[in-house]
């Protein structure tokens, strides 16, 4: 055999290996290194104080949300509003979003994104608490600041909220350690 096609089986197989390895890297899940029951005992201890993340505009609906993404991930989520967090993030590896299909049913933790119809165009976010508050899955009650419009003002702690079920809600559910 050749030097020429020795050399070029080698290649082959080093960019073969590399494919490989970058498709295998790319699916790896990033899941926190929480459980789901020791992320919700985190949500309970947000309850009942104001949260503001970022130190700008006093404690909204996204501050207290970040203070969990922050316990589960290290980092904060990306947007200006509430309403931007579904598309202004890649949560490959750390979350799966799902729409508020017939058949979803929020969980304890799951991170709930409404629209624009909500906070003055802003949007809203909240932590869910209970999933299926009312027994037929038509409320959750969730975690939530802001939701009364006292955050500015830092009037508004962290507080418990039961809310139904919107078409248009947004979830996001991170990837829990076993």
């Amino acid at each position: 055999m050749s030097n020429y096609i020795i050399k070029r089986a080698i290649l082959a197989t080093i960019i073969t290996v590399g494919i490989i390895f970058s498709v295998q890297a790319n699916h790896v899940e990033a899941a926190t290194q929480y459980t789901q029951d020791e992320a919700i005992n985190h949500v309970e201890s947000l309850n009942g104080q104001g949260w503001d993340y970022d130190n700008e505009y006093g404690w909204q609906c996204f501050d207290l949300v970040n203070e969990q993404w922050d316990y589960l991930y290290g980092h904060g989520l990306k947007g200006d509003y509430a309403k931007d967090i579904p598309t202004e993030n890649n949560f490959i590896g750390e979350a799966k979003v799902y729409e508020n299909t017939e058949d979803f049913k929020a969980t304890a933790g799951d991170i709930v994104v409404f629209n624009d119809a909500y906070g003055n165009g802003a949007g809203h976010t909240a932590i869910v608490t209970n999933g299926n508050y009312d027994g037929n899955y038509t409320q959750f009650q969730s975690l939530d600041q802001n939701w009364e419009g006292g955050g500015m003002d830092k009037t508004e702690v962290a507080h418990k909220v039961t809310h139904d079920y919107d078409p248009e809600m947004i979830f996001i559910r991170p990837v829990y350690s076993n």
